[in-house]
């Protein structure tokens, strides 16, 4: 169970940073294969993850706050072909409207926390972009980090139990 554990906290790390590995079909794989616990294996793959977005949320943070990024960007941002062509790229819709209603409460520092549990669980707004977008908040990164693992852990625990609920419906049929 062990080996178990220590290879999903990794492929949770490594998902961290490349989207196009989701750590969802491997923790289904593994406790279908192993019969292990599917909530401990759900908050290694958690804590991977986390440990991996607040690396993210961290070096963002600290690019955001670089003078030299700071003295190069600002020019940039008062283009308005430059806005113009982020607005034309947002998601059309109701995820276009609900993202940009999650982006906005970040900017609170009461409602930041509701925002990336939400996304943690849910993946919207997806936690890629949350972790990068919060690193200009005042949200801490303890704060970030525990918020950022209680919902993957809820996320991957509830994925891990997909191979123990299709076993019930098979026995029940």
């Amino acid at each position: 169970m062990i080996a178990e554990c220590a290879t999903t906290l990794l492929v949770g790390a490594a998902s961290a940073f490349l989207p196009v590995t989701p750590v969802e079909p491997y923790v289904i794989a593994v406790v279908a294969t192993t019969g292990g616990a599917g909530w401990i294996l759900g908050t290694a793959a958690g804590a991977g993850q986390a440990a991996g977005k607040l690396l993210i949320f961290l070096a963002a943070r600290g690019t955001l706050r670089s003078a030299w990024v700071r003295r190069h960007l600002t020019p940039a941002a008062r283009r308005p072909r430059l806005r113009e062509r982020t607005k034309a790229q947002a998601p059309p819709g109701v995820v276009k409207r609900w993202t940009t209603k999650a982006i906005t409460r970040l900017d609170r520092p009461r409602q930041a926390t509701t925002v990336v549990f939400t996304s943690a669980v849910t993946g919207l707004p997806p936690l890629l972009i949350t972790s990068v977008y919060a690193a200009r908040t005042s949200m801490s990164a303890v704060v970030f980090g525990m918020t950022c693992l209680a919902g993957r852990a809820i996320r991957f625990s509830l994925v891990a139990s997909v191979p123990g609920l299709l076993g019930l419906l098979h026995l029940h049929l």
